[in-house]
Order: structure tokens, then sequence, then C-alpha cells
């Protein structure tokens, strides 16, 4: 018969805190064997530590939530190429950090200059755009906008339209390493979508009109982890030029990056200002 702790005494065997225990509980990753209907305690069961092991460890590797579901779910045989797409990410995320170091060290010895960048006040034209909007951290921002860009696209293709302008992304939050928040992620079409079929009445898509702003705009050539000094420089500008910031920034993809090499993307950053 199993036995059971509560979530003090199982927290302190898996070495999961008990607010994470209750995260858990709410996102229906590790739920409590029984609660009691009286007094709300969680019950424990001690065969379900070795769940707890698993998602404590996956959880060290910066695994998201929903991809620890799915390897606790898999099959033997699956589990294998879960983890190897989750290897492969953090082997992408560790290249990107070795080139980031190697850039600061050549920034920082002299041997390299901060980009130029040339810094116009344009009038961003109103436009129709079909947008999901979505949370993530800096960890996850490719996958989420890599998979938001493919429900846009199927979206676009059942509705029988085709994008009519480069993609965006919109950053109503500020995200970095110690902070998470929303990004919108958008393609301009002609027009709104007509007479939605039930399946797209459930579709995160949204299609919306955004109005014409004034805005601060600059071109960021190269990797997209170094477009952080593009920003610098937009805020300094702003602030030089006695204008103050009216809405929030957003990255419009001038060229596709499966074609392109790394050092040719171009992304313009344009900030709404007045």
């Amino acid at each position: 018969m199993n036995q059971f702790v509560l979530i003090g005494a199982f927290s302190a065997m898996t070495r999961l805190s008990a607010k994470a225990l209750r995260l858990y509980d709410e996102l229906d990753l590790l739920r409590p064997a029984k609660v009691d209907e009286f007094n709300g305690y969680r019950y424990y069961a001690l065969s379900q530590a070795g769940r707890a092991e698993s998602i404590r460890r996956l959880r060290a590797l910066d695994m998201p939530i929903e991809e620890i579901k799915q390897v606790l779910a898999a099959s033997p045989e699956d589990v294998a190429g879960l983890l190897a797409a989750h290897r492969q990410r953090l082997q992408a995320e560790r290249d990107r950090h070795d080139h980031m170091l190697a850039a600061i060290t050549r920034l920082i010895n002299g041997e390299e200059r901060l980009m130029h960048y040339e810094i116009n006040l344009e009038t961003l034209p109103a436009q129709t755009v079909a947008a999901v909007r979505r949370h993530t951290d800096l960890a996850g921002i490719g996958a989420t906008v890599a998979e938001s860009f493919g429900t846009l696209v199927g979206f676009l293709t059942q509705a029988g339209r085709h994008p009519a302008g480069a993609p965006f992304l919109v950053f109503p939050d500020v995200i970095d390493a110690d902070n998470d928040g929303h990004i919108e992620v958008c393609i301009p079409i002609e027009s709104p979508v007509a007479a939605p079929s039930p399946a797209a009445a459930t579709s995160p898509v949204q299609v919306s009109r955004l109005d014409a702003v004034t805005a601060a705009v600059t071109t960021h050539q190269g990797r997209h982890d170094e477009i952080a000094s593009a920003y610098h420089a937009l805020t300094t500008w702003i602030t030089e030029h006695g204008h103050e910031i009216a809405g929030p920034p957003r990255e419009t993809y001038l060229n596709d990056p499966a074609v392109t090499a790394e050092a040719d993307l171009l992304t313009q950053v344009a900030w709404p200002i007045r």
C-alpha cells in the first residue's frame, strides 16, 4: 500500500520547494495524490518521488513546463527524441553565449567598435495584421516566435490570404535575463478576414488594425543576439532630440534567416515617439 506524506515532507525529500510543488499542481504537472477536503492539506505518495526527481532535473536543464509534460507522457522510444531536441537547443544557446562573450572580449580589448546606426524619423503607416500574442522568457523566445509564425501562416493559408509585408514583432514588455513577458507576432495582410470559420473563432490569431505612428527607426545588420546596441542607439537619440517614447518597439525582419547568412541579416527596429 502506498504511503503518503504532507507537502512539507515531500518537499524535503525531493528538493522541490513547496512553492514549486503548488505551481506544478496548478499546471497539472505533479498533482498531490490526495487533498484533504476539510483542511486542504496536500498529500503526496512516496511513489511520486521518481516523477518529482525527473521534473527537478529537467527544470535544472531549463526545459519548459509544457515540454516536460510531453517527456513524462511519452513512450520510452519517444523520450530519446524529445531529449535530443532539447539538447540541440541547449547547444545552440551555448554557442550563442560563446559568440557573445567573444564579441564582448574584442570590444573591451579595442578590437571591435560598436556598430554605427543611422536613425531616421518616419511615419509607420496604418496596416491590418494577423497577430498572435504570447508570453515567453528570454530562453524560449526563439521557439515561441517560430511556433507563432507557424500558427499565423497556417491561419492565412486556411483563409486563402498572403502576407502583405514583412513579418514583425511588437514588444509590450521588456524581456531579458531577469524578466519574462509578452510579445506580439504579426504578419501584415491586405484586409480583414471576413466570415471566420468555427475553427478560426477559437484560433489564437487576432486580426486587427494598427494605427499609423511616428517612430524613430534604424536598421541592425547581423546576428539578432547583438541587436541590443540598436535599442541603445535609439533610446539615446530619442532623449537627445527631446522626444518621448509613445508605445512599444517593434522589430521587422527584412530578409529570411533560412537563406541569409547571419552577418547579412537585416532587422528594422522602430520605436514610436511623440
